[in-house]
């Protein structure tokens, strides 16, 4: 079954400024079928899966940082969270000693992890590209079991088209981070305009989810990081296009 969902990250100033129920009303009727949360919103365990169940949202997926994980696990045990990703982490630190010193974190965490059945995976920015590296590919190669969510904007801005990635990390690859880069920005200035509409911006989306979904990838998740257009004209219009990649 595939899986459309939002990054909560997206909508964050959304919820300062309208509040947690408006904005995932606005989500459930844009079509959204689960949320990625980057964090909780002050609200316990048992309060958030009341509030998403109102919703009829799936919580499927978190970001969190690797510091982060263990004072989360009542949230991914009461939530049923299937897939956490640690949203990034320091090119510096994914570098020589301090790679090895992540490495060993990143397994530790795993143990707690895998006896949940949760998968764990790694969510990427540009900088992991930098200097001719490729770190994510690094980590889901040295990590046994350790995944990918690759973030295709940021693919695009680390000088990759998104599909020769899929291609490369192949079953290592569990999720997708739909987001699409305007026509008129430069892919080494990615955010010198705001996002494309998922499917009208440079970064090959319906070619990106037909490769990820050929490798077994049921997970796709939209992530904003600056709109267009009003929020929710935006996520409507993006959640459609998205699910048109079925037909």
């Amino acid at each position: 079954m595939i899986n459309v969902g939002i990054q909560l990250y997206s909508v964050r100033e959304e919820i300062e400024k309208y509040g947690l129920d408006t904005v995932l009303g606005v989500i459930r009727d844009a079509g959204f079928d689960s949320v990625e949360f980057a964090g909780f919103y002050g609200l316990t365990p048992t309060e958030m899966k009341a509030k998403l169940a109102e919703y009829n949202l799936i919580p499927l997926a978190a970001h969190i940082g690797i510091d982060g994980i263990d004072d989360s696990i009542p949230y991914i045990d009461e939530l049923g969270i299937k897939q956490v990703y640690i949203p990034g982490y320091p090119y510096e630190l994914l570098c020589g000693e301090e790679y090895q010193k992540f490495v060993a974190r990143v397994r530790e965490k795993k143990q707690n992890l895998d006896r949940r059945g949760v998968a764990f995976g790694y969510h990427n920015h540009a900088h992991e590209y930098q200097n001719g590296d490729d770190k994510v590919y690094e980590l889901i190669s040295d990590i046994d079991g350790f995944k990918s969510e690759l973030d295709i904007f940021w693919a695009k801005g680390g000088g990759h088209e998104p599909c020769e990635l899929i291609q490369k990390y192949g079953k290592k690859l569990n999720a997708l981070h739909l987001k699409d880069m305007d026509v008129r920005a430069n892919p080494l200035r990615p955010t010198e305009y705001p996002n494309a509409i998922i499917g009208e911006g440079q970064c090959g989306c319906k070619e990106a989810y037909d490769e990820a979904k050929k490798l077994g990838v049921t997970t796709f998740i939209l992530e904003v990081e600056d709109y267009p257009c009003p929020y929710d004209e935006y996520l409507k219009k993006s959640c459609v296009n998205i699910k048109a990649f079925e037909d």
